[in-house]
C-alpha cells in the first residue's frame, strides 16, 4: 500500500499494475488443498490432545483485548545474532526456534508438556500470483502443537520445524475445522495463547515522495489473553 501511495504522490499512479480483485485471490486459495486434506492434517496433529494448555489458567478467549496489559521489550542484538546462528547450525528457521521457545513458556505456565497454541499465518503463501499487492484480510490463526515430553532440545526443534512447515500448506484452513479435529471437549478452547511471529526489516525511508507523511499510531487487539508478537 505504501508503494502505491508513493507512486500517486510522485505522479506515477498510471504506471501501477491493475489491482487484483480480492474475490479472485479467494477463488485461487480455494483451488488449493481440499477440506479433506485439511482435516487429515489437523486430525493427525491434534487427535491426541484432549486437554488444552491454558497458561496461568486463562481460558476466556472471547474478550476484545481492551483489558490486556501490554509490555514492550526489544531483544538485544547480540541475542538476535545468537538465535540466527543457532537456527542456521540446526538447519531450521528462526521462526521455528521462536515457536519452540513459546511452547516452553506455555508448558511451564500450564503444567503440560504437549502444548497447543495459536500461530498467526501471513495467508498469502498459497494465494497465488499478485497476492503480495492485494488489499484484503489474508491473515489466519491456526493451532500448532509442540511436544516437550521425552524429547531432546534438538529433537523438539526439528519436530516443531517440520510441523510449522507443513502448517503453512494449510494456511487457509478454518480454525473451527482444526478445533473439531482435536479431542478437547466442546465449549472448551483448544488454546488461549498466541504467537505472532513477524519477519520485518525496518528501513529509514528518505524518499521525497513520502514528504509530509507521518506515522501517527496503530492499535492491535486480540481475543486471546496471553499473546506475544
Amino acid at each position: 500500500m505504501e508503494v502505491e501511495i508513493q507512486a500517486f504522490l510522485e505522479g506515477r499512479g498510471d504506471t501501477l499494475p491493475s489491482p487484483q480483485p480480492f474475490r479472485g485471490l479467494v477463488a485461487q486459495a480455494r483451488l488449493g488443498i481440499s477440506q479433506e486434506a485439511h482435516e487429515r492434517f489437523f486430525t493427525e496433529m491434534l487427535t491426541e490432545i484432549d486437554t488444552p494448555a491454558l497458561p496461568f489458567g486463562l481460558a476466556d478467549v472471547h474478550g476484545d483485548g481492551t483489558k490486556v496489559t501490554e509490555s514492550h521489550r526489544m531483544l538485544p542484538q547480540e541475542l538476535n545474532d545468537r538465535l540466527r546462528v543457532q537456527a542456521k547450525i540446526l538447519g531450521v528457521s528462526l521462526a521455528s526456534l521462536c515457536h519452540l521457545a513459546w511452547g516452553q513458556v506455555v508448558a511451564r505456565t500450564s503444567g503440560q508438556e504437549r502444548v497447543v497454541f495459536g500461530t498467526v499465518l501471513f495467508g498469502r503463501m498459497q494465494a497465488g500470483s499478485g497476492s503480495d499487492r492485494a488489499m484484503g484480510l489474508f491473515i489466519n490463526t491456526l493451532p500448532i502443537r509442540v511436544d516437550l515430553d521425552g524429547c531432546s532440545v534438538e529433537e523438539s526443534i526439528r519436530k516443531t520445524h517440520t510441523r510449522l512447515a507443513a502448517l503453512l500448506e494449510h494456511e487457509h484452513a478454518s480454525l473451527a475445522l482444526a478445533q473439531r479435529c482435536s479431542n478437547v471437549p466442546a465449549g472448551t478452547p483448544l488454546f488461549s495463547s498466541l504467537l505472532n511471529y513477524r519477519h520485518n526489516i525496518k528501513q529509514l525511508d528518505t524518499s521525497p515522495g513520502t514528504s509530509g507523511m507521518e506515522f501517527l499510531d496503530s492499535q492491535e487487539r486480540t481475543n486471546y489473553p496471553f499473546t506475544i508478537s
